[in-house]
């Protein structure tokens, strides 16, 4: 969510010329339309490539098949993928209205522009995120079901509130504290606990993979897999093998669970 010198250089070049003659007190209509530009422009190519960007390592794990233990174990993934972005979510929130409040390069113009295009971030990515969780396996288990649920509606509440922010920002003739954040940080703060509710509700689920053929299930990693049965016939990829036995207790003869904790 932060933005880098050189993605604010090739977007504010080409509005330069138009922001040089856009004085405030000359023309404040131009000057109000060359910054709206900047930030939606800025804001909506950089959410694209968050949202078109390489997949997450938790959406490639396997193919949709309907074996009850790769689809536990991606869901798993996704939403311990999820619960991480949330998190990011939230902190970019609070970044977004910490602009107002923090002196930076330029004048006032500029800041408004900076805080416009962080809470035009901050939206785009709350839809992004509510829309990784349609992509949970299912069935879902019921109780995560709704908290998976309740989570997507308070990303759009903070999605909401980051596009009223916006709103009255460009309305606002002094940015600051005319710009309430709590509706927004209260949203993304509650999508925060529960991602992580839901995160460890999956967890809780218990997954015997006993038996099962896991050779071609890829980026599993072992705390994803904490908690987890198998046997002697459960096929594990090449490189997992044997950490899986290293870092398992002996649970019953020929039976393994995986440990919580790894050194």
């Amino acid at each position: 969510m932060s933005i880098s010198d050189e993605e604010r250089r090739v977007f504010t070049e080409r509005d330069l010329r138009a922001l040089s003659t856009a004085d405030r007190d000359a023309d404040p209509a131009a000057e109000r339309r060359a910054w709206r530009h900047l930030g939606d422009e800025l804001g909506r190519v950089l959410c694209d490539r968050y949202e078109q960007g390489p997949p997450a390592s938790a959406e490639s794990l396997v193919s949709p098949d309907r074996c009850p233990v790769r689809t536990a174990i991606v869901l798993r993934a996704r939403t311990r993928d999820i619960r991480e972005r949330v998190l990011g979510h939230r902190a970019a929130v609070g970044r977004a209205f910490r602009v107002l409040e923090t002196p930076c390069r330029g004048d006032g113009r500029y800041r408004r522009a900076e805080a416009l295009i962080a809470l035009s971030l901050a939206a785009g990515q709350a839809r992004c995120l509510g829309n990784r969780l349609t992509l949970l396996p299912t069935p879902v288990p019921p109780r995560p079901g709704a908290l998976a649920e309740a989570l997507g509606t308070a990303l759009a509440e903070s999605g909401r509130a980051l596009d009223a922010a916006q709103r009255r920002l460009r309305a606002s003739a002094e940015p600051g504290r005319t710009i309430p954040a709590t509706a927004a940080l209260a949203a993304a703060g509650s999508a925060a606990r529960l991602a992580t509710c839901l995160e460890e509700e999956i967890r809780a689920e218990a997954i015997d993979a006993s038996d099962t053929d896991l050779s071609h299930v890829d980026h599993l990693d072992l705390p994803l897999l904490a908690g987890v049965v198998w046997s002697r016939t459960t096929i594990w990829p090449d490189t997992l093998a044997p950490l899986t036995r290293r870092h398992s207790n002996r649970v019953a003869p020929g039976v393994y669970q995986i440990r919580a904790t790894h050194p």
